[in-house]
């Protein structure tokens, strides 16, 4: 493929914009067209974007556009429709976390893709971070022995007027979940990608301080065990005080935290990242290999107090591209997005049942893991 690839946009909020500048920057990609629920959006939208055009219509953009790839930014619950419409057209689909908010979806889609060899992703921008990338190597190179356990902390915050920008947030039936669902499903792909494939998880989680206007879960925690025998550990919170997306604390001066992933081996070393506040480039806050102290130093010079927003979705949406005009799979695909997201539904079943849930689901699994809505 020596042409420029043609690229779609649909979904225009705070993320979709996002995806359209970082298409529109990047060589050899045509931004060609941008799709929103209005036509007067995208139509304002586009005109920041010479020779892309406007649509208010999935399928007519599909129809119209000729494009090669679409990226999906659209609230969660309305991921799924226009990724199986471009998959049905031939036409290759990233898709913001989460690749849906039901399992079944999710897994039509990515049987779907793999059926009609259409490249399928997951927007799961944070393991482009050289932190991430460095922590991964060292565990794929064997440095760490084998590989034992792991904890996974989002130590968030939000507050009443983050859940009430948007009338799908907080809700099981708008957004499909919370702590677990939005924020932490982000270092649960990144545990997947550095442990392996999961093969059980069991959790807990309650709605313990926004109760009065969210019904998903603002406190979870997990166990997860992983095929190599590996344990890992998750705990997801939005109850903080001073989030990247909440409003001053008038009586709290304490930051909230943000991510943490840690890993550890057999060989007596431990590898780790920290995102600190949220949306910060994450740094390698633990690398315990001896003599290597001046390097995490340097490291952390350099990249500590940046920001990862756009550059680290620019970094994904680029590979995906290639990847597309390659003709090979995206690095991170739709199956990751599935095996996080049954992680996260895992959660939930596990709290209803009382029982750890088996990974990969069955069907029955992950027909039960949809039909709840939420049960406390």
């Amino acid at each position: 493929m020596t042409e420029d690839l043609r690229v779609g946009v649909v979904g225009l909020g705070r993320f979709g914009l996002i995806h359209a500048e970082s298409a529109a920057s990047l060589p050899g990609v045509q931004l060609a067209a941008l799709c929103s629920r209005t036509q007067e959006k995208a139509e304002e939208v586009a005109r920041q974007y010479p020779g892309a055009s406007a649509y208010d219509s999935v399928e007519r953009m599909l129809a119209q556009a000729e494009l090669d790839a679409v990226l999906i930014a659209t609230p969660h619950k309305q991921h799924f429709e226009p990724a199986m419409q471009a998959i049905s057209a031939g036409v290759a689909a990233l898709v913001e976390k989460p690749l849906t908010t039901s399992l079944d979806e999710a897994h039509r889609l990515v049987s779907a893709a793999e059926e009609a060899g259409v490249a399928l992703g997951t927007v799961f921008q944070r393991r482009f971070v050289p932190a991430a990338e460095r922590m991964h190597d060292a565990i794929d190179e064997g440095r760490l022995g084998r590989v034992v356990a792991a904890e996974c902390l989002a130590h968030l915050g939000r507050d009443r007027q983050y859940y009430e920008q948007d009338d799908w947030r907080g809700s099981w039936g708008g957004e499909g979940g919370g702590a677990l669902l939005t924020m932490a499903i982000h270092y649960i792909d990144m545990m997947n990608w550095m442990l392996g494939t999961p093969t059980s998880v069991y959790g807990r989680w309650g709605t313990l301080k926004h109760a009065d206007y969210i019904d998903v879960e603002d406190v979870a925690g997990a166990v997860v065990t992983y095929e190599n025998g590996a344990i890992a550990t998750v705990q997801a919170m939005t109850t903080f005080e001073n989030g990247f997306a909440s409003q001053p604390s008038p009586t709290v001066a304490h930051q909230a935290p943000g991510f943490r992933l840690a890993v550890h081996g057999t060989a007596g070393h431990s590898v780790g990242v920290a995102e600190s506040p949220e949306l910060a480039q994450a740094v390698n806050d633990l690398w315990t290999f001896d003599g290597e102290e001046p390097l995490r130093a340097s490291w952390q010079a350099e990249e500590a107090g940046r920001r990862s927003v756009p550059e680290f979705h620019r970094r994904q949406i680029a590979e995906f591209l290639d990847a597309v005009r390659e003709g090979r799979p995206p690095a991170v695909t739709g199956r990751d997005g599935l095996r996080a997201l049954e992680v996260v539904k895992g959660v939930y079943l596990a709290q209803e049942r009382g029982a750890a849930v088996s990974l990969p689901m069955s069907d029955a699994d992950r027909q039960a893991a949809d039909a709840l809505g939420g049960v406390a």
